[in-house]
């Protein structure tokens, strides 16, 4: 019979109180902020959603004192995970489609001309943003666990694979740009899955990630009240844990700036109705009196866009 060391050894996610930093592997851990349950949470795949509502609530989240790198503890194990989000269907993605394609419309410019090179979008959900690079002269493929979602990129003409990224690395295909918009918090363990984005960047490639910025002034200010403390974020990056960990791996970091959502008025006030709920009956009034279709830039300076290449 497995003994207790072996049994966290081989399943972490069975700890229930982590033994070293994700990140750094330090010892000096502090409980951040305490498991929460706030409002009606979404439930089953439906809380692993992009659009998901579910906000402040979660499980244990960890900080380290030396590098400050936050993470979600314990952690469901990578096969429950992926079934998940195998099984996640979103249609109010589908519902903010215009919204989409400006955001990764803007976001496009950073990655330079495209001069038919290769990209790997990974989370590529519904291919808005395939569609898009397609359209400016890349030449796109898409990595989706979503069965919904990925027959939806598909739908649109594009090649997207329904494998976790490491197992589409050992194929040993490879590409000119590989991005990740709003992923790396969502993976159970994100070495190994950067370390398998390396592996499909050609040298002298590049990687573009997004994702919320946990060092921010805003989630610092916000604390436990931040809204993207949720069950679905299992790992909360800062500009400096993000490059320690791509820099780890293999990738120079090349910038880092703050990132931009254009999204709708309407799904803006329910977000923030869904974050803050003593103020949603006041929202949901002016829900009703403001044009649904309006679209707005959102940027409060606690999403990051982080830019990295492989090197020769």
């Amino acid at each position: 019979m497995m003994d207790n060391a072996a049994r966290r050894a081989a399943e972490p996610h069975l700890a229930p109180v982590p033994d070293a930093c994700y990140l750094c592997k330090g010892g000096r851990l502090r409980l951040r902020h305490r498991a929460r349950v706030a409002g009606t949470q979404p439930e089953g795949a439906a809380a692993y959603n992009c659009t998901s509502f579910g906000h402040r609530s979660h499980p244990p989240i960890w900080g380290c004192e030396d590098c400050g790198m936050m993470f979600q503890w314990p952690i469901q194990s990578p096969e429950a995970l992926l079934q998940a989000y195998q099984d996640v269907e979103d249609p109010l993605y589908v519902a903010e489609k215009d919204n989409r394609y400006h955001t990764f419309r803007r976001v496009l410019r950073e990655l330079g001309p495209a001069q038919g090179r290769t990209l790997l979008d990974v989370g590529a959900y519904c291919g808005y943003f395939l569609d898009v690079a397609r359209d400016a002269g890349f030449r796109p493929e898409g990595l989706e666990l979503s069965r919904w979602a990925g027959n939806n990129a598909r739908g649109l003409g594009f090649t997207v694979h329904g494998v976790p990224l490491r197992e589409l690395a050992a194929k040993g295909l490879q590409y000119d740009v590989v991005t990740l918009w709003d992923v790396v918090e969502h993976f159970a363990d994100p070495r190994e899955e950067l370390k398998a984005a390396l592996k499909l960047v050609r040298p002298g490639g590049r990687i573009y990630l997004s994702t919320i910025d946990a060092g921010s002034l805003l989630a610092r200010v916000m604390g436990g009240q931040w809204p993207w403390l949720m069950d679905m974020h299992l790992f909360y990056f800062g500009r400096r844990t993000l490059a320690m960990l791509l820099e780890e791996v293999g990738f120079h970091v090349t910038d880092a700036r703050t990132y931009t959502h254009i999204i709708s008025a309407d799904y803006l006030l329910r977000k923030v109705g869904a974050s803050f709920t003593p103020a949603a009956p006041v929202l949901e009034l002016v829900r009703r009196g403001v044009p649904s279709n309006w679209s707005i830039p959102f940027n409060l300076g606690d999403n990051m866009l982080m830019a990295a290449e492989r090197p020769l």
